[in-house]
């Protein structure tokens, strides 16, 4: 790791300290930006065109038209990791509406901003976390729905997330999840959920972000034997399951002990989730569906 953060921005890497953005970027006004998140582990960046894919995804979706193209923005996120000298590394590239001049503007002539941050690995949780598992908060807040602003749109407005953030810590949680405008489990401010029930899987299918690290434990339920349904589940489903845990590039599978006050019955981890986390940083360690950083 460089004692000089390196960010890229606009075509060019420029020092952490003299990386900037306009006061007037649409980004910073109104939230109006896309992003995406892959990390690198050993030298290799995880799925990096599956990330890519959903990233380009959202641009299209949000119509904007940054310079950058998929190949470009591959290119420039190996550099801008190789430039910071990590191996593990957590990489978060966003694409904002731009500048606009005029108080009143039209979104369509903006010239998008570029920018790629790599920083050291980030865990979602601390050592102890991982080991013993985390609470989690039923916020009271609901996900949006898709006709306002469809999940799968990765985008900076985080002001919902950090709300329900905010919410669960005051009460004395690790961290948080929501439900969706029918009473169904959603998904969590930067994780996906699962659901150990006699030996199956389940997990959300409607009205979250569809994770590239939730689909990896989908694929890897299979190859390890275990039944995994998308479905549809209730806080009665998290309330009597034998396992919980949740997924995200931020470490892989994140072991539950406690939903909304109500403790899981069975071990924590749980063997289901052991088993499939071991899976999981042996796919990563192997440098499969890896991209070599310095090759």
């Amino acid at each position: 790791m460089t004692d000089k953060p390196v960010i890229y921005i606009n075509g060019q890497f420029k020092p952490l300290s003299e990386a900037n953005i306009s006061v007037l970027d649409q980004g910073f006004l109104l939230g109006d930006a896309v992003f995406d998140v892959v990390s690198a582990w050993e030298g290799s960046i995880f799925k990096l065109d599956d990330h890519l894919d959903r990233f380009e995804d959202s641009i299209s979706a949000t119509r904007l038209t940054p310079k950058l193209d998929k190949y470009g923005w591959r290119k420039a996120i190996i550099e801008t990791v190789k430039r910071n000298k990590l191996f593990d590394a957590s990489i978060r590239f966003i694409a904002t509406r731009g500048i606009s001049n005029d108080v009143i503007a039209d979104p369509r002539k903006n010239e998008p901003t570029e920018i790629i941050w790599a920083s050291p690995y980030i865990f979602l949780a601390n050592e102890t976390g991982r080991e013993k598992g985390i609470s989690l908060m039923i916020s009271h807040l609901r996900g949006f729905p898709p006709d306002t602003l469809d999940p799968r749109y990765k985008c900076v407005n985080r002001l919902h997330f950090q709300l329900a953030k905010m919410e669960a810590l005051d009460a004395g949680y690790d961290d948080v999840i929501w439900l969706d405008q029918n009473g169904y489990v959603s998904e969590g401010p930067a994780s996906n959920i699962f659901v150990v029930k006699n030996g199956e899987l389940f997990t959300p299918s409607e009205g979250i972000l569809k994770g590239i690290t939730r689909q990896t434990f989908v694929d890897l339920a299979s190859k390890g034997g275990f039944t995994c349904k998308q479905c549809q589940i209730s806080s009665f489903d998290l309330y009597t399951a034998d396992e919980v845990f949740t997924t995200s590039t931020a470490g892989g599978a994140l072991p539950i002990r406690e939903v909304g006050g109500n403790k899981i019955k069975g071990e924590v981890p749980g063997p289901i989730t052991k088993k499939l986390d071991s899976m999981y940083w042996d796919l990563r360690k192997s440098g499969k569906y890896g991209t070599s950083i310095f090759d």
